[in-house]
């Protein structure tokens, strides 16, 4: 199944992603209505900066060229001092760059879906950070043909609260990235079939997932550095506690958020949304690393009775069965489980899509819970979740009200 899940969800991704670049696009003759995602909570700015660096200790294994080196986009997330009137970043890195590829490579006709620039963050780019204070530091990491910024109501409501977030594309893997010349390359670009059947291989074998950890760790390490590869003093290792490092991600960024858990002893607390652990070996799943783990997922991971998109097949079950011995082995372990919801539920496209417009489409892998529902459990247990692990602030479990039906909460808790 897991050929078969990746290959349909894949397929998804990269839509999911083309919904966010075009904004409210037209397919065939039906609109496809979207808003920008709310404003944080929290009480700081947002600052943002993109940079592109490159591990000269990993060669590309998606190219063939020798002195192809690993580059990613990165983009790091800040408290700023913002002042009303600084202009705010666009949703997506290179919206204009971004429509054009992929308009093209759906066959889509020139200037498809312009105004999709006008999904809108709340990021100032490049705006003065913080300084009074050192704040936790979280990497995100992605799904599938996904993106940096797949999530980004989280990644704002984090740093909003007083977190330094980062991210990147993970090359060859997001449904579309660009080099520092601006070009982009989209997912396994250049890739032959027979090479794809052997990234395949290499996916059943949690090489994948060692790959893309390896990304999470090189910026890691970038950050802590006193010079920034472009040269320059790294303005970053004075805003960050690197005693205070958690990851999260989304599907087989949550599986690689706790995979880095599980191997990196600078990482501290991992949280996964809908995540996919198929990679992960049960030898791994079933070992106490005594850090803190949370996932947020479908009801499905529950109680595989209810409706579902990730748990059934065969893979799906071994996916499901490597969960269970991380929540029973691990401790402390938290699990929330929102009814009525699927794998992208727990993505920016919940969000951002206007489902009671006129216009509207049905998107069933959207789920039918509210999306005010999905953002407050989302947000409130991720906050209360890092920081308990990053900020030494107590868990306030009572956020799970049980006269809320639509949340399921589980604590394993005992060392």
């Amino acid at each position: 199944m897991l050929f078969l899940y990746q290959k349909n969800t894949l397929k998804f991704s990269i839509f999911f992603s083309t919904l966010l670049i075009m904004g409210c696009a037209t397919i065939g003759a039906i609109a496809v209505p979207l808003e920008s995602i709310d404003k944080p909570r929290g009480e700081y700015g947002i600052g943002t900066k993109i940079h592109f660096w490159t591990d000269y200790s990993r060669s590309e294994v998606y190219t063939t060229s020798p002195s192809d080196f690993r580059s990613l986009l990165v983009q790091v997330w800040y408290p700023a001092e913002i002042k009303p009137n600084y202009q705010k970043t666009t949703h997506l890195v290179y919206p204009n760059k971004s429509i054009e590829s992929i308009s093209k490579t759906a066959g889509m006709p020139p200037g498809f879906g312009k105004h999709g620039t006008q999904l809108m963050s709340s990021a100032v780019q490049g705006a003065k950070p913080v300084r009074d204070k050192k704040f936790p530091l979280v990497l995100f990491s992605h799904g599938n043909g996904g993106l940096a910024t797949q999530n980004l109501s989280q990644i704002e409501e984090l740093v909003s609260n007083g977190y330094i977030v980062v991210a990147c594309n993970h090359t060859y893997n997001a449904s579309i990235t660009f080099t520092s010349d601006g070009d982009p390359v989209l997912f396994q670009r250049n890739v032959t079939w027979d090479e794809q059947a052997a990234y395949h291989r290499k996916y059943y074998t949690g090489e994948l997932i060692e790959y893309r950890y390896q990304d999470l760790a090189f910026i890691l390490d970038e950050l802590n550095k006193e010079k920034s590869q472009e040269g320059m003093t790294n303005q970053y290792r004075d805003l960050i506690n690197f005693n205070a490092v958690g990851v999260m991600g989304h599907s087989m960024g949550g599986g690689t958020s706790y995979y880095a858990l599980l191997n990196d002893n600078r990482i501290k607390a991992a949280l996964a949304l809908d995540g996919w652990f198929f990679a992960l070996n049960e030898e791994d799943a079933t070992i106490n690393i005594k850090k803190p783990f949370m996932h947020i997922g479908q009801e499905e991971f529950f109680d595989t009775s209810v409706m579902g998109d990730m748990n059934k097949s065969e893979d799906g079950k071994e996916n499901l069965k490597i969960y269970n011995l991380i929540l029973e082995n691990n401790k402390p372990s938290y699990a929330v489980y929102i009814k009525n919801s699927l794998h992208y539920t727990f993505t920016d496209l919940k969000q951002v899509y206007v489902a009671g417009s006129p216009l509207a489409i049905p998107l069933p892998y959207l789920g039918k819970v509210d999306k005010a529902v999905v953002k407050n459990t989302i947000n409130e247990s991720m906050i209360e979740f890092f920081g308990s692990t990053l900020k030494n602030q107590k868990f306030q479990k009572n956020i799970y009200n049980k006269d809320n039906k639509e949340v399921i909460f589980i604590s394993n808790e005992n060392q």
